[in-house]
């Protein structure tokens, strides 16, 4: 007999392949150009690179020399460092590279939007970009992203994120996260759908960050919401390949989940303050398919988990029951007689297993855009990711979800 679970199964595996499919077919109509940056304008801009930090005198040094090196006109180049209140020598270690040109401002801690209006204040590029105090940029990054600007449509630009040097089990979880959403952006943005411009090496065209009023202080992701915003007024978000950036990730369970309570929180807030973007179709793409699609995957994410652990109980349940009631000998299988339950979750079965082989082809894509030469060992981290990871972010979800209906206190969470 058939179940709500086996209905849910069924429908889950369907939308899942759906998306990969669609997303395939996308990267498919797009691969001769997807690589493809833009031609650099005859006159380049001026661009100040914003630097809010907190307590960060372990990365800020590597940081700043990162941004040094970036290959473009020096005198094009504004580098502000904004020590945000550190109790530690984050500002100590920032003066030290006034002498390259670097300048600091110090300011009582108020968040990193608070931080980074007071570098818009002071900065004199026609180029604004928010740079994390724990992040390293390649050398030509800058380069890769600047041509987007000529389209006067274009508000900001994406980089594309790494995880700096893997090391524990957590981390390398996040590098196949991380790896797969650099294909998941600039599909994204072929769709005119970027709702997120990370942290690291975003770039924003200054009028219209001073059109919009700058970043919202006190939000949870400032980032995502300043994305939302930006695609309300009508300005459109690209995301470069080219442009690497690897990022510094949290290195244990216990900071992963707080890190990703506070990015699904905050999605959860913006969401709510931005609800006339779903199922807009003013918006495009963004409206009526991206968006509403990541409230799905949301709930396809709890049902697949949930279903999971059904199935196994069922499993374990069955195969006590046939020991029990006829030894360890199996009862011999009728292919000619099938229950209708079996052959209904084979179906789901089957399109499971096309949505893995999707997944792993689109990884696969990945690693290829990502310029990641050891293959055979990011897909031995795949098949573990894709195993346990569903579960943690199953863990974080819940624990957003309940966080906000008990409206609980708003707190930053590295």
């Amino acid at each position: 007999m058939l179940n709500y679970w086996d209905y849910a199964t069924l429908t889950t595996s369907i939308v899942s392949f759906f998306v990969f499919f669609t997303y395939f077919l996308i990267y498919l109509e797009n691969r001769n150009r997807i690589f493809k940056a833009p031609p650099l304008p005859r006159k380049l801009p001026k661009v100040s690179i914003l630097v809010p930090a907190y307590n960060e005198e372990k990365t800020i040094a590597k940081t700043l020399r990162s941004l040094l090196r970036l290959n473009y006109p020096k005198n094009l180049i504004e580098i502000i460092a904004i020590n945000d209140g550190s109790t530690d020598n984050t500002l100590k270690i920032m003066k030290k590279f006034e002498k390259y040109g670097v300048k600091v401002i110090d300011k009582p801690n108020g968040g990193k939007a608070s931080a980074l209006n007071a570098g818009l204040k002071v900065a004199k590029g026609d180029i604004i970009v928010c740079m994390d105090a724990d992040s390293i940029v390649s050398r030509n990054a800058l380069k890769y992203t600047i041509g987007y600007f000529s389209d006067p449509k274009v508000g900001a630009v994406a980089s594309s994120l790494k995880v700096y040097k893997p090391k524990t089990f957590w981390q390398k979880m996040q590098f196949v996260e991380y790896i797969y959403n650099i294909f998941l952006r600039k599909i994204l943005a072929f769709m005119d759908s970027v709702f997120v411009v990370p942290g690291p090496f975003g770039l924003y065209r200054r009028s219209v960050l001073e059109r919009l009023g700058g970043w919202e202080e006190g939000n949870l992701t400032e980032d995502m919401e300043l994305t939302m915003r930006i695609q309300k007024a009508g300005y459109k978000v690209e995301t470069s390949l080219n442009s690497i950036v690897y990022t510094k990730t949290p290195e244990t369970f216990k900071r992963l989940i707080k890190q990703r309570i506070r990015w699904y929180r905050g999605f959860l807030i913006n969401a709510r303050k931005y609800k006339e973007l779903f199922f807009n179709p003013k918006y495009g793409d963004l409206g009526v398919y991206t968006l509403p699609l990541y409230i799905i995957f949301i709930a396809i994410l709890f049902i697949s988990i949930a279903s999971t652990i059904y199935s196994f109980l069922n499993m374990v349940k069955d195969f006590f029951l046939i020991n029990l009631k006829a030894g360890i000998e199996m009862p011999e299988l009728n292919l000619q007689n099938i229950d209708p339950p079996y052959l209904f979750m084979s179906v789901s079965t089957i399109f499971w297993i096309a949505n893995i082989v999707i997944y792993a082809y689109i990884f696969f894509i990945s690693l290829r855009m990502s310029r990641e030469r050891k293959l055979l060992r990011s897909f031995r981290i795949y098949i573990i990711q894709i195993i346990f990871y569903p579960f943690v972010l199953a863990t974080a979800w819940l624990l957003s979800i309940w966080r906000e209906i008990r409206g609980a206190k708003i707190k930053w969470e590295r």
